[in-house]
């Protein structure tokens, strides 16, 4: 079963890793006012945040559903701001509406609150050895908030790929709005 379970949270991890580029050179953009990147995110802004919310939500349904990682209570909430993303992205494409960004910001803002929240808690409880125990779930499922199913060139975690996700169609967001 592993056999093809890591190769998969590898690929996902190297994508979170390029997703990180991409936001650190669009806000890079930002600063020298350059406007590459974000001219090629404002024209295809639907299709790069439906892109970006399949692949997280296909991923999340992987890590649970495939590899059998249970998603903790943290997971779950991270889950409700993304997964209507691609319905209502796909909708928005059928439609040609771009006015979708502002309701995707809002989605993001909330999930990559949630993200960097969740990820903190990670980090805190395995490198700080903070009193509490990554075993000991936060609530009743059983499954703590805490536990690193994968931990990937020094800080990519679940969590940590949420987050990038939720970044990446945020800042996509903001862009297809600053432009209107």
């Amino acid at each position: 079963m592993e056999d093809f379970i890591f190769p998969i949270v590898d690929f996902l991890s190297v994508l979170t890793l390029l997703g990180d580029i991409l936001i650190a050179l669009v806000l890079l953009e930002c600063i020298t006012h350059r406007h590459t990147l974000r001219s090629f995110l404002s024209r295809h802004a639907v299709v790069c945040m439906l892109v970006v919310a399949t692949i997280a939500t296909s991923g999340s349904l992987f890590f649970s559903e495939i590899a059998g990682w249970t998603p903790c209570k943290d997971c779950w909430f991270q889950r409700i701001f993304m997964y209507p993303q691609v319905p209502l992205l796909a909708v928005a494409l059928w439609k040609r509406d771009r006015g979708i960004a502002k309701y995707i910001l809002v989605l993001c803002i909330i999930g990559a609150i949630l993200s960097a929240d969740h990820y903190m808690e990670q980090i805190e409880a395995t490198f700080f050895a903070l009193p509490t125990d990554p075993l000991v779930p936060c609530d009743a499922s059983g499954v703590s908030c805490e536990k690193m199913y994968t931990f990937r060139f020094n800080y990519i975690s679940i969590p940590m790929m949420a987050l990038t996700a939720f970044v990446m169609n945020a800042v996509t967001s903001l862009v297809v709005v600053r432009r209107k």
